[in-house]
């Protein structure tokens, strides 16, 4: 009953989509089909969007932590998660709003509202731990759906994002804008970090390739996971090859250390010394999504600790 009345309510909130087959069906052209190592690959900024050197990473810790310290949150908030389960257990749920912005080029791209409900779906499952791993205590709900049919912003959305986030951007520092688009490279998205927020507001987001949707037609990449992975860097997460084998890694106590992203699913990776195979099944690694299981009790409560930082 509750599915039937958010779908109402959706209904009357959202313009009408074209309905008709799954996008695989619908959007599964050539140039729409990702490389097998497609999160390995990078974007026009020469680097993964969302990867930091390991001294960018520490002057992030160091003012987040002057930033902690002057909140007093106790033990329990320490960034690195080594407190995660009480943590966890004690942290309030966070709920998202989310603002779902559709950017397409006449029918291409143009997702249904239903294929949107079922990625903020995917999002739930993930971050809720009903996939695997820890439930994180974080949820979204959706807000609206937007729709911009501009074929310039969606084939190259890293270009004219100065140009259709500041158009389309809702709500505050709490609020998602999670924008579909056309994203070419071979990179499935990217994600601005908390800490940016303050500086450029209306920048604030994520962008996901469309066809790596839930039914989406990325081989390997159709799960929805992309959008995971992003959002998790939105809400403050590291890769987990973060600084590789050093003992700071991705700040987070509870993932194993890990040299080399991951490709595909593999069995046995350990590409450092340290106790622990490579974590391979985690939405902050590279893997495909049919690999991609949980976050871990550390991430959660990073989450957590990052939130009241930088968005609460």
């Amino acid at each position: 009953m509750k599915l039937l009345a958010a779908a109402a309510l959706l209904a009357a909130l959202v313009p009408a989509a074209p309905s008709g087959p799954s996008l695989g069906a619908r959007h599964g052209r050539l140039d729409d089909c990702a490389h097998p190592e497609a999160r390995l690959r990078t974007g026009a900024h020469g680097r993964e969007r969302n990867d930091l050197t390991p001294a960018q990473a520490a002057s992030v810790e160091q003012r987040l932590n002057r930033i902690l310290a002057g909140l007093d949150l106790g033990t329990a908030d320490r960034t690195d998660g080594s407190t995660n389960r009480a943590g966890l257990r004690r942290a309030t749920q966070i709920s998202i709003p989310v603002y779902f912005h559709v950017i397409h080029d006449g029918a291409r791209g143009n997702v249904s509202t239903g294929e949107v409900m079922r990625q903020i779906g995917t999002l739930n499952a993930s971050y809720g731990g009903r996939n695997g791993g820890a439930n994180t205590r974080v949820s979204f709900r959706l807000m609206a759906v937007s729709r911009s049919d501009n074929a310039a912003w969606f084939s190259d959305p890293e270009r004219y994002e100065g140009t259709f986030k500041p158009k389309l951007h809702r709500g505050g520092k709490g609020t998602l804008n999670l924008y579909s688009a056309y994203i070419g490279g071979d990179l499935l998205g990217w994600s601005t970090f908390p800490w940016k927020y303050r500086s450029d507001p209306r920048m604030d987001g994520v962008t996901i390739h469309y066809a790596s949707m839930p039914g989406g037609s990325i081989d390997h990449f159709n799960k929805g996971f992309s959008a995971t992975h992003e959002v998790g860097h939105w809400l403050g997460l590291y890769h987990t090859f973060q600084d590789g084998c050093s003992a700071q890694g991705d700040r987070v106590s509870d993932t194993p250390a890990e040299r080399d992203p991951t490709n595909g699913c593999p069995s046995g990776k350990d590409t450092c010394t340290s106790p622990g195979y490579d974590p391979v099944h985690n939405y902050m690694d590279y893997g495909y999504d049919t690999c991609m299981t949980s976050f871990t009790a550390g991430q959660g409560a990073r989450i957590h600790t990052v939130w009241k930082a930088y968005r609460a």
